[in-house]
């Protein structure tokens, strides 16, 4: 659970799904594997201590591919990709959540870093 109260807050376009994080991460990483560079995401990387994600049940989707370890998530309302995470859901699981939910003023100060994902 997270501890602040000053979060900052995101959501998709229609607002069903909600982010909640304490703090932007000092890297944001854009990937170009085959999925990623499809959704055009900024990914910034928390765990459940940091970061929080809320929907009403059947508001989101899951969609796992190839190793069927990673579920990406988007809104079964306005369609955005709104983060990934582990398909074990154990506590110390990474969360990545899409920092294109967030207004660009909130993580502009971020370094980008560049995931060549296409070749791992």
């Amino acid at each position: 659970m997270l501890k602040s109260n000053k979060l900052l807050k995101a959501s998709c376009h229609c607002g069903a799904i909600q982010i909640f994080i304490e703090k932007v991460p000092d890297t944001i990483t854009q990937c170009n594997c085959s999925v990623c560079r499809r959704y055009a995401a900024l990914w910034g990387y928390f765990t459940r201590e940091t970061a929080q994600v809320d929907f009403a049940p059947g508001a989101a989707t899951a969609y796992v591919w190839n190793d069927r370890v990673i579920e990406f998530y988007h809104c079964n309302t306005c369609g955005c990709l709104t983060h990934y995470e582990d398909v074990s859901k154990n506590d110390d699981d990474r969360i990545a959540v899409n920092f294109r939910m967030f207004p660009s003023a909130v993580y502009e100060s971020a370094r980008l870093r560049i995931f060549d994902g296409a070749d791992t």
